[in-house]
């Protein structure tokens, strides 16, 4: 069953507002150390946890646009003696617009202190309303621009130049569009690396409402700041 998740200005989760988590069996042998899986009355609060630290991540993306999102799937494993991993799919609505977004994400549970840690949030490929459109040849420029502009701030200066040779943009409902690309950031004389390019566009505001990269193989994408405008 779907619960519908709210971010009011302040940030409040009704309780028993998330869905209940598959919890799996013990790991298969050999033995490993296994948290304990929770009992029922558990469920709720890792959903609780998760639901509100997926929406407090994206409201941050979203340079503080007001998210409710609906869990679809929900599943923890076993990490630790103390630890779990719960990741699943969701769908997310920003300011209260009719069109959901879709998302993946996975966290780290501490069933000790019932926290989640920052999770890792990919938007797209899970509902079944995206399409895939032409490249705006003007968004990839603003989009590169802002790329290169944040890279140069962190690596002191030094010239970078990004050559992305995969692209592809998806319409996600009526009002974003979602654009995915890879390639490679070129540091001159240093080399070059992989990168890999997350943004979200919201057509009407004219804002990039999310815009993550990552460097190298498994860097972790990293976010910018929502803003409005190009």
């Amino acid at each position: 069953m779907r619960r519908l998740i709210l971010l009011l200005p302040v940030l409040l989760l009704a309780p028993g507002a998330a869905l209940a988590a598959s919890i799996p069996g013990s790991p298969a042998s050999p033995p490993v150390a296994a948290a304990t899986p929770p009992p029922a009355a558990g469920n709720d609060a890792i959903n609780g946890a998760v639901a509100g630290v997926l929406i407090s991540t994206l409201t941050e993306q979203f340079g503080g646009r007001a998210v409710s999102l609906m869990l679809d799937s929900v599943n923890v494993q076993p990490a630790s003696i103390s630890d779990c991993i719960v990741s699943g799919e969701g769908r997310a609505r920003i300011d209260g617009d009719p069109d959901w977004i879709g998302f993946r994400f996975s966290t780290l549970y501490d069933t000790t202190f019932g926290s989640a840690a920052y999770p890792d949030i990919s938007l797209g490929g899970v509902t079944g309303d995206e399409r895939n459109v032409p490249n705006d040849p003007a968004l990839l420029r603003q989009l590169d621009d802002r790329v290169a502009e944040r890279l140069d701030g962190e690596f002191s200066g030094q010239p970078v130049r990004l050559q992305l040779d995969s692209i592809t943009t998806v319409e996600a409902g009526t009002r974003y569009l979602r654009i995915n690309a890879s390639g490679i950031a070129d540091f001159g004389p240093e080399g070059t690396t992989p990168t890999r390019i997350e943004a979200l566009y919201d057509r009407r505001d004219g804002a990039w409402l999310r815009v993550n990269y990552e460097l190298g193989a498994s860097g972790g994408l990293q976010s910018l700041p929502a803003l409005a405008g190009s």
